[in-house]
């Protein structure tokens, strides 16, 4: 951490215009509130639909969708006051630990969209495997797992001395700080390597090997239906590529959303950056967790019926409800007009 970067930056976030304090405070807002009541909703349905939750699939987007309310919940909050305000108003101790969970929601869900890719492989391309490995019990452990793994990793980093959180302004929130530069890049490696590089490795070869099965499945199932006296393939079922094509939009917005986000966080581990290109770290990562309900809603065919179905069917009914009580006082009256 350069101190007089810091100081720096510090005074430019403190003297901005209203104008630009109510843009880049206005936009973290519009961020909080579409992730919360759009990952509220997308639990809401899960909640309320047990055949969606029987799916293996869904329990990592709930997963997600969980780790999404409570950034919209807990982190977000800070960088809006630290946004509104130019400065930092809840010290090291809260900054901390925001950072502590902002930290933990971030890692374990960049290791939760390489599980889902993971999981979309088998289930199109090796579904004798996926029936028989990819059950609730293991699926369950996986994410355990992957949560326990980044919680440690960030223990191991701050416990062990080798950083601390200090209030960065171009992020308005408190981010760790390296005691050298040498830390700094071990630290930077690892993190690239274990919580962006391989993910995404896995992320790509997943969703491109299934780009490529489900191309020439749609080929031979068009052969078939042309051909006469010919065997039909096995098709796979509308709903799992349905599934599969939101996921793989869900996850390429996920990507969209973390390279710049991940790129300028390494850079700023070795170059001084102006306060506006740090901003991107914390615009891009709170925006991911909007992704959610806006892609599942838009591409998901089955979960958007389903979704309406929860959130309307009680207002039809309610007006249902109200058309009969009214079709039966007009018969009252009229009969009452008749005697």
């Amino acid at each position: 951490m350069d101190k007089e970067h810091t100081k720096t930056q510090l005074y430019e976030l403190s003297h901005r215009s209203l104008a630009e304090t109510i843009v880049e405070t206005g936009f973290l807002v519009l961020i909080a509130v579409t992730s919360l009541i759009g990952n509220a909703l997308v639990l809401f349905v899960f909640y309320k639909s047990p055949r969606l939750r029987s799916r293996v699939t869904s329990y990592y987007i709930i997963t997600l969708a969980i780790s999404d309310v409570l950034l919209s919940t807990i982190v977000m909050p800070i960088g809006i006051a630290g946004a509104a305000s130019g400065r930092d108003i809840f010290g090291s101790k809260t900054g901390e630990g925001i950072q502590w969970v902002y930290t933990e929601l971030v890692f374990g869900s960049v290791l939760t969209t390489a599980l889902i890719a993971v999981n979309r492989f088998f289930c199109v391309t090796k579904p004798s495997i996926y029936r028989k490995y990819f059950k609730p019990r293991p699926a369950k452990i996986t994410i355990v797992s992957a949560w326990l793994f980044s919680l440690t990793f960030i223990a191991v980093m701050y416990l062990s001395g080798m950083c601390t959180f200090e209030f960065y302004p171009g992020c308005f929130m408190h981010f760790p700080s390296f005691r050298d530069q040498i830390t700094a890049n071990v630290i930077g490696v690892s993190y690239q390597m274990l919580f962006a590089v391989v993910p995404l490795i896995i992320t790509v070869v997943c969703y491109w090997k299934l780009y490529k099965h489900v191309k020439s499945h749609n080929v031979q199932v068009t052969s078939n239906l042309n051909a006469a006296n010919e065997v039909q393939v096995p098709t796979l079922s509308k709903e799992e590529i349905a599934v599969t094509r939101s996921l793989m939009a869900l996850v390429c917005g996920f990507i969209v959303c973390w390279i710049p986000c991940s790129t300028v966080f390494h850079l700023a581990t070795y170059i001084n950056l102006p306060r506006r290109v740090e901003a991107i770290i914390v615009y891009t990562s709170f925006a991911s967790s909007a992704i959610n309900p806006i892609v599942y809603n838009v591409f998901n065919k089955p979960f958007r019926r389903q979704f309406l179905r929860v959130c309307c069917h009680p207002m039809q009914n309610q007006v249902i409800a109200g058309g009969s009580e009214l079709s039966n006082v007009s018969s009252a009256k009229t009969y009452q007009r008749g005697a």
